[in-house]
């Protein structure tokens, strides 16, 4: 129920509260395609409560606080430009295809991330007791595949309503965002780990293959 309310809460603020002047584009196929697959996002991870971002603070520093308003701000951003000032909302070309693609490609992979990780994946940086580093599966390829999925589907978004203003304010936003969370998460890890992740690090990229 929480990933369901998360979900409505979400693209209220990204989504709806953006077209209130404009509610006709609400139904429009390009903005049900954003709906959907953001519903779907949410409803393949655990969900973020108030208790757990409070009670991991130390840990997390906020930064599932960070990721949350930067990732509004990635999607309302190419909205605002797609309904206001666009003339041809409903064109459809192969960048609309190709945003389809990313947006698609980037909730799988982030969901396969997710289910291979399965109990140590959480919302906010923390390391359990009896945590193990997962190498595995999406591990194999970036260090941090969920968040992979999550910039792909996102900055995806705004090349599917082709808003190439929104896709450098998405593109600049969620770098800056998973840049001050990765710094922390793998603070905890290195930490926690040692030389084991240090080895990881050597042998696999952050979050874009071969390149960071």
């Amino acid at each position: 129920m929480k990933k369901v309310t998360l979900a409505i809460v979400s693209n209220v603020l990204m989504i709806v509260l953006p077209l209130l002047a404009v509610p006709s584009l609400m139904l429009h196929y390009k903005i049900l395609v954003l709906i959907v697959i953001s519903v779907a996002m949410w409803l393949t991870m655990p969900a973020v409560t108030a208790e757990e971002t409070s009670e991991k603070k130390d840990s997390d520093k906020f930064s599932v606080l960070l990721i949350l308003i930067m990732s509004v701000i990635s999607v309302m951003a190419p909205v605002i430009d797609w309904a206001y000032f666009m003339q041809d909302q409903s064109s459809f070309t192969w960048v609309t295809s190709l945003g389809i693609v990313m947006m698609l490609s980037g909730m799988l992979f982030r969901a396969w991330a997710v289910k291979t990780l399965g109990e140590f994946f959480t919302a906010t940086v923390q390391i359990k007791n009896d945590h193990q580093l997962v190498t595995a599966g999406p591990y194999s390829i970036v260090r941090h595949p969920s968040y992979t999925g999550a910039f792909l589907s996102i900055v995806g978004s705004a090349v599917v309503l082709h808003s190439w203003i929104g896709f450098a304010i998405a593109f600049a936003c969620m770098t800056i965002a998973y840049y001050v969370r990765i710094r922390i998460e793998e603070t905890k890890l290195t930490a926690h780990f040692g030389q084991v992740y240090l080895q990881y690090q050597h042998t696999t990229k952050r979050i874009i293959p071969f390149i960071w």
